[in-house]
């Protein structure tokens, strides 16, 4: 039991401390005061000598006597697990962004090129605590200067071109690209290619012609906190673990969600406990006599996709003493054979791909060239090329692409492990010798929607982060007042009164419990208090603004992807806004018969690992990559915690108007095939942890999106009361 509970807290221990510790658990001493002990001492791994000494100073040990000690057998037992290969094996068998103008705030400010971090750019790891590692990305920093502009009151806006240039792309000219590192919109997988390809521009939109130009770079991100991967279940444990500078007898307890990741603490109300306010007295009223024009405008949304919709079939066992490892695996199983078919579907839309066959039925073809489709298993290149092991239901080969084939380096790159493609070439002996690859990709033409009646907007927002020290709130609340009517300009007027949604895309409070030592950075140190304080702040929300609302790998939900929403018994508050409506993660809403792709965005942490060139610095760049595979998480294993689900709800099986994501804390945007990709950025400043490994968010940055086109309409910034930026 002590073992567990310490490897549930990310702590070790060695075995003579173990034969110490265990007759006195529970008994003479709590989990939480142990760790407690080691983390005074700065150590993780708890060993004899630690043991010891947090045994004399509770007295239970003295120098010289050691206490009898009766050994505890441990079971050798070791839970079922399945390898990503196993898993395979068994499913073997059965335009141009707008070029922008800026309304600066009162200051300008300084920020760092994110061309620096590029150089700086570390691999390896780091850990939030001491014992799992996660990614670390070091930076230095260097300076853009920002002109000053005309003062609008103290909020700053950057707003997109009209719908006049939208129409005539051609006719925009292409201002200061930020990045040439990814292609300009432009696929090197075939999707049909038009005469004239569309230019990406990765500028921030203009809303007064008058005012000062400005392109920002991208910034640095937080990179991924300790959140575990396991697969066990402890939702109904019950453990203590001790955080903050002195104890004062405070215990929260852990209560643990699904996969064995802790979601909460329920704590009790002791002296020395934490004072705070959940913003009980936030009450913002509209400005008497403001016009808000979307009042007029009918509601038209529909939540086209939402994973609480999907009913899942469970796997049947094949007899009472069926194992839960061999259902997992069954599931999982049928998750890819899922993920197939889907992407069949979506390559069969590609005219290129010609004749498609199973990889059981290549032995029968003879001189013809064919198409298979598959998951990747595995890649590794070669003196002469690139080879790939590939499976489909009814079987494995391998695959060899030639150093010498068309954009053969950039597929090879851009393919991560068990994402689905499609090979078209010859089949030889065991062998299958590619001439071209195909990607599931978002095809270059769009059909144009018609235009709405009125102009309508949605701010899209995520990475609030409610209950952290580093909440932005002050600038939180400047941004509802503005919601309110509060407006300094005749153009924030017209911005805010055509406001109709609010997209908030998880990670909506900081959670507990997420990472270890998080209670010192917690201004909000109870979970049911952080979604209090939440919606206590979206009650000033105006009522006709519809806001939805997804979880994050911060929230209470299952941790796992997908998300199908929060734990209601904990975001209950949230549940009963009368304007909000609770998103799964990912989710797909269409408004005004525009579809808006919903995903906090994990998947951004694979990109960045296994597709070179990739950073958390830059991340529209890898939702572009997750576009072009289809999929919001296409790697098993790694750093995404998938829930073993018999079907694949992460297929991008719908081309979206617009994807949003954040997760990364920075704001980026850009147009790929016509589709808008946009990092909604942050509301936490920099967090202690940010400040180590020199990471610089983005925070207080309000996108506002003209729904009729999906393109930026603005940017408003509230950055200059958020401290600490």
């Amino acid at each position: 039991m002590l073992i567990e509970d310490l490897i549930k807290n990310k702590y070790l221990i060695t075995p003579s401390a173990y034969y110490l510790l265990e007759p006195h658990y529970k008994r003479d001493f709590t989990l939480a005061e142990l760790i407690k002990f080691a983390k005074a001492r700065g150590t993780f791994v708890i060993d004899s000598s630690i043991a010891e000494a947090f045994l004399a100073e509770k007295g239970l040990f003295s120098t010289g006597e050691l206490t009898e000690q009766t050994p505890l057998e441990v079971s050798e037992e070791e839970p079922l697990e399945a390898s990503p290969e196993e898993i395979h094996g068994d499913f073997a068998e059965s335009a141009e962004i707008p070029v922008s103008e800026t309304v600066t705030a009162s200051r300008p400010e300084e920020i760092p090129s994110s061309e620096d971090f590029e150089s700086a750019e570390a691999s390896g790891s780091i850990s939030t605590g001491d014992v799992v590692e996660s990614e670390v990305a070091t930076a230095s920093s260097g300076e853009e200067s920002v002109e000053p502009a005309e003062i609008v009151g103290e909020t700053s806006i950057s707003t997109g071109t009209t719908l006049e240039l939208e129409q005539s792309p051609a006719s925009i000219p292409v201002e200061e690209p930020i990045s040439s590192e990814i292609s300009e919109g432009e696929s090197f997988v075939s999707t049909g290619t038009p005469e004239h390809e569309e230019l990406v521009d990765e500028a921030a939109g203009s809303l007064d012609s008058s005012l000062t130009e400005v392109v920002e770079d991208s910034l640095p991100v937080e990179a991924e906190p300790l959140n575990g991967n396991g697969y066990g279940n402890y939702a109904d444990s019950e453990e203590y673990y001790e955080n903050g500078e002195n104890g004062n007898g405070v215990k929260p307890k852990i209560v643990y969600g699904d996969y064995g990741i802790p979601i909460a603490y329920v704590g009790e109300d002791v002296e020395g406990e934490k004072s705070y306010s959940t913003y009980e007295d936030v009450v913002i009223k509209p400005k008497e006599g403001f016009h808000y024009r979307a009042k007029e405008i009918p509601d038209e949304w529909e939540l086209t996709f939402d994973v609480k919709n999907v009913k899942f079939e469970a796997p049947k066992v094949k007899n009472a003493a069926s194992k839960e490892g061999e259902i997992i695996i069954q599931a999982y199983s049928s998750y890819f054979k899922s993920r197939l078919r889907k992407m069949r579907r979506i390559f069969r839309e590609n005219p290129e791909i010609g004749t498609v066959i199973d990889i059981a039925k290549l032995s029968y073809v003879r001189d013809d060239e064919v198409t298979i489709i598959g998951l990747v298993n595995d890649k590794r290149e070669t003196a002469k090329g690139y080879m790939f092991e590939v499976e489909d239901a009814t079987g494995r080969v391998k695959v060899f692409l030639g150093r010498d084939k068309e954009n053969a380096s950039q597929a090879y790159n851009a393919i991560m492990p068990d994402s689905v493609v499609a090979f078209r070439g010859q089949p030889g002996r065991g062998i299958f010798f590619a001439n071209r690859v195909f990607l599931p990709d978002v095809p270059k033409f769009r059909r144009e929607k018609p235009p709405l009646e009125e102009k309508v907007y949605a701010i899209l927002l995520s990475d609030i982060h409610v209950g952290s020290n580093k909440f932005c709130e002050k600038a939180f609340e400047k941004f509802l007042e503005w919601l309110n009517g509060e407006v300094n300009s005749r153009a924030e007027e017209e911005l805010v009164s055509r406001i109709k949604y609010l997209i908030i895309g998880g990670d909506v409070v900081d959670g507990v419990g997420i990472y270890p030592g998080q209670y010192n950075e917690l201004a909000i140190p109870d979970i049911f208090d952080q979604y209090e304080a939440l919606a206590n702040l979206l009650r000033n929300v105006p009522e006709h603004i519809t806001m939805f609302i997804g979880p994050g790998n911060h929230d209470a939900a299952r941790t796992a992807l997908p998300q199908p929403g929060f734990y209601e018994e904990y975001a209950k508050p949230i549940y009963k806004l009368k304007n909000a409506v609770i998103l799964s993660n990912p989710a797909v809403i269409n408004l005004h018969g525009r579809e808006f792709l919903i995903a906090h965005g994990r998947g951004i942490e694979d990109v960045v690992d296994f597709i070179p060139g990739r950073t958390h610095h830059k991340p529209a760049e890898a939702m572009v990559d997750l576009l072009k595979l289809r999929h919001l998480a296409p790697t098993f294993g790694n750093k995404v915690p998938i829930a073993p689900d018999p079907e694949d709800t992460l297929v991008i099986e719908s081309v979206p108007d617009l994807f949003q994501a954040g997760h990364v804390h920075v704001m980026e945007y850009r147009i790929y095939n016509g589709v808008f990709v946009i990092n909604s950025g942050t509301w936490q400043a920099q967090t202690e942890f940010q400040k180590m490994v020199n990471i610089i968010p983005t925070p207080a940055r309000v996108p506002i999106i003209d729904v009729e086109t999906a393109r930026l309409r603005a940017v408003v910034s509230f950055d200059q009361f958020c401290e600490g930026v």
